[in-house]
């Protein structure tokens, strides 16, 4: 009663003040303690809003983490190595290929015949074991803890056996004899050769449990809200640890400190999109003036196996780039730039002696790893290393010297910029540029180096069984312990690698999964490991970075020797488990982008394109493709794992398409009227049938509706994030005061609060909630942005 009359004092006092004119309120609204309030009028129709508050931003919270859980990374990394991946890494083997050698002796039988086994299609149990007596039965993941069995799932393959002798008829495209299968004989096919057992993991689209209601998960004897992501290899629980790496194809320019006589360095580390990731390490060099005066200012470049670093001019008429004004055109975008083009002056006086390609490429094959070669023999090897080595990840096939060249030509460009001043030197902390192995690509090294050594086992019991000629039995030949064994060596111990050279493998990537606690078992789930010496004196890895807002939690880090080393993905961070780059570059190429190819001078303005590294060409309307590829995003045209990166200062768009990048989701913000395209009926729909579809509104469906999208930490450079609605709010009143935006045209009671803080005014997205920096434990801490009280 006594707050009744207080509050009808105080509206009293309020109306003679003149603040609110009575006439304007109606009765409902002015028995409404709320309408009058910041927060949003809860129960009150007439006033209802379609922004979202700050109780609907925790119903989205809610949504992601109902739908994705807490360990979604890790399931999402093994499911694309289990579904795709090892089918590739078969694909990449693809054949293997025995040629008989003729034994002369007069027989008929004895012709040349080649012999081809080819692999193809990949097929996996649900996990089973086989019991004493030879029968076989269901495994799950308890029975595996109980009997120190391994949760894994039996792998088989098709393999085609053909035997070909060359024809004397027909001749191939060389000229040579044709090779044609031998009379009376058709190619054998194996169905489902075994090829070894793959460790399962816990809760994956491979395993028992995915999907199963409480009531069956506790007739299994396994625990409802325990969130799997990991294996149980020999009866103990397993889980991968994370590694953080640099990602490949990235240039980066470095400063080196002043003994050194390189003063400033470009390096790539070129690794092929898809099939073998070997990476090949290429440097160019910018050296200091020494006391002699010859080479004063040169820039040379190492190549992978090439002895000595060969000056870039010759590396460029190698590659078939011969007229000196073509290879500064390459390096240098306009002539105009006198300073850069004074820096290639020793440059070109340094080659002046090599004036023609293949002098240039005897040049190179002169250093090469391999001496005493005759000339056309030594050519042939430098062209070799330059299709094959050389910037693998732009192209290892013929005729791809010309964009190995405008990249070449690029890269020296980067170091020259970095030189002159122009461009700061790269950052190696920025989480942009970094990469997070998880379960996928560790297992897909793994099973790669396994996978090699069968098919070098059968290669060898092929070529055994044709000199001894005896019958050649595909299952015979293939030992399946390689994979099991190897497999369940490395998730065993933690020595990622060869089981025989454990001395370079990485030792624990695979620990015992935590079970002190249920926040320290889904912690340990989230954890990333950073593979450098424990006792190395640099602070700057172990610091935190700006850009690991939202990605990396702050806070949860261990103390002493790891620390900063070891850290934790933030509540809602997820990583890329990678898609193919082609049907972007497609849309490109239809999207009026101009080819390295017939690039032209006039060009040196347009802004250039990459897609995962490599050059793919220029464009003289960024803006327009920027927009029209988030677009495309946003209606799930395209994977929303698609980073889009404008670096308009460096005229440059990156597209990042590749695997272990970090993303965050963040909701959009209508650039027009600065409102959040998420509406309170968005948040409504959560948990009510699409009627379309019938299927539940889910996380998935606001995503697709694209009113919220994943960045990385790259993307989230060129994007402006505000902390929380109020900003926006703060926004349109700002523009409104500025005649910008026509705020609440028909409320009479409209009016503008003053804002003295200089803020900038224009969003493109809004955080979901501060809340989601921290990671799983910091998360528990009541009350983390305040004081601990004993502390005052």
């Amino acid at each position: 009663m006594a707050d009744s009359v207080a509050y009808d004092k105080y509206m009293k006092e309020t109306i003679d003040e003149g603040a609110i004119d009575v006439d304007d309120l109606d009765a409902a609204s002015y028995n409404d303690t709320y309408a009058y309030g910041k927060g949003v009028e809860y129960g009150d129709d007439d006033g209802f809003s379609e922004e979202i508050s700050q109780e609907d931003c925790w119903d989205v919270i809610r949504a992601f983490f109902e739908e994705k859980g807490l360990v979604r990374h890790q399931l999402d990394s093994f499911n694309e190595f289990m579904s795709n991946t090892i089918q590739e890494l078969v694909e990449e083997v693809r054949s293997l290929t025995l040629e008989q050698t003729d034994q002369h002796s007069g027989h008929a039988e004895d012709r040349t015949r080649r012999y081809e086994i080819e692999f193809g299609q990949i097929y996996l149990n649900k996990p089973t074991m086989t019991e004493s007596d030879g029968s076989s039965a269901q495994l799950f993941p308890q029975e595996a803890r109980f009997r120190n069995l391994t949760y894994s799932a039996s792998l088989f393959v098709d393999v085609t056996q053909k035997v070909l002798v060359q024809s004397e008829d027909e001749v191939d495209l060389n000229g040579d004899p044709a090779w044609v299968p031998e009379f009376g004989k058709t190619d054998v096919e194996e169905q489902q050769i075994f090829i070894g057992k793959v460790p399962i993991m816990l809760k994956s689209d491979f395993c028992w449990l995915k999907g199963l209601d409480e009531e069956m998960s506790y007739s299994l004897n396994e625990c409802p809200y325990d969130a799997g992501g990991y294996f149980v290899i020999n009866g103990s629980e397993k889980v991968l640890i994370a590694q953080e790496r640099m990602a490949a194809n990235h240039v980066y320019v470095f400063s080196k400190a002043p003994p050194a006589p390189v003063t400033f360095l470009a390096e790539i580390r070129s690794a092929v999109e898809k099939g073998g990731k070997t990476i090949s390490t290429m440097q160019v060099k910018l050296f200091s003036r020494n006391k002699e005066k010859t080479a004063s200012n040169t820039i040379r470049a190492t190549l992978p196996y090439i002895r000595n670093d060969i000056p870039i001019v010759i590396v460029f008429r190698a590659l078939g780039i011969v007229p000196d004004r073509e290879v500064l055109q390459h390096i240098c975008y306009d002539f105009n730039d006198t300073p850069m083009l004074e820096m290639l002056k020793p440059c070109i006086e340094e080659a002046f002696v090599i004036q023609d390609r293949d002098v240039a490429l005897d040049f190179i094959g002169r250093r090469g790893t391999t001496t005493g070669l005759s000339r056309a023999k030594r050519t042939v090897y430098a062209q070799e290393i330059l299709q094959k080595e050389m910037l693998p990840h732009i192209s290892t096939s013929e005729g791809s010297n010309t964009k190995k060249a405008y990249f070449f030509g690029y890269m020296i460009h980067r170091l020259l910029l970095a030189a002159l001043d122009r461009r700061e030197i790269d950052d190696r902390d920025h989480f942009g540029k970094k990469r997070i192995d998880l379960g996928g690509p560790l297992m897909a090294n793994l099973f790669r180096m396994l996978f090699r050594k069968v098919t070098r086992d059968v290669y060898r019991h092929l070529q055994k069984c044709v000199e001894e000629r005896r019958e050649f039995h595909i299952q015979a030949a293939v030992k399946s312990s390689t994979i099991t064994n190897g497999l369940r060596y490395s998730l065993a111990t933690g020595n990622w690698g060869d089981q025989k050279k454990a001395m370079q493998a990485k030792a624990g990537v695979s620990q015992v999964l935590n079970r002190f606690a249920f926040a320290s078992t889904l912690s340990h789930l989230r954890r990333t490991n950073t593979p450098i010496g424990r006792d190395g004196k640099i602070a700057k890895p172990r610091q935190l970075h700006n850009t690991h807002w939202g990605m990396v939690c702050p806070a949860e880090t261990p103390e002493g020797q790891a620390c900063g080393l070891v850290k934790n993905l933030s509540l809602m961070a997820t990583v890329t488990v990678g898609t193919p780059s082609a049907p972007i570059v497609e849309f490109l190429e239809e999207f009026g982008l101009d080819s390295l190819v017939d690039m032209q001078l006039a060009h040196a303005k347009a802004t250039k394109i990459f897609v995962n590294g490599v050059w793919m060409g220029t464009h003289d309307d960024p803006g327009q493709l920027v927009d029209t590829l988030r677009d495309l995003r946003r209606k799930d045209d395209i994977s929303h794992e698609v980073s889009v990166v404008r670096d308009i200062r460096e005229r440059e768009l990156r597209i990042y398409t590749d695997a272990s990048r970090v993303l965050r989701p963040v909701f959009i913000v209508n650039p027009h009227d600065m409102t959040l395209l998420i509406k309170k009926h968005h948040v409504q729909m959560i948990g009510q049938p699409v009627p379309q579809t019938g299927e539940e509104y889910r996380w998935t469906q606001l995503v697709q509706e694209g009113v919220i999208e994943y960045l990385d930490a790259e993307e989230e450079e060129s994007v402006l994030i505000c902390m929380s609605t109020t900003d926006l709010e703060q926004s349109r009143e700002y523009k409104a005061r500025n005649g910008q935006i026509n705020l609440n045209s028909a409320d009479p009671s409209a009016r503008l609060k003053s804002v003295h803080t200089i803020a900038p005014d224009t969003w493109t997205h809004c955080e979901i909630h501060p809340a989601m920096v921290l990671g799983i434990c910091a998360s528990i801490v009541p009350f983390p942005d305040h004081n601990q009280s004993p502390r005052k």
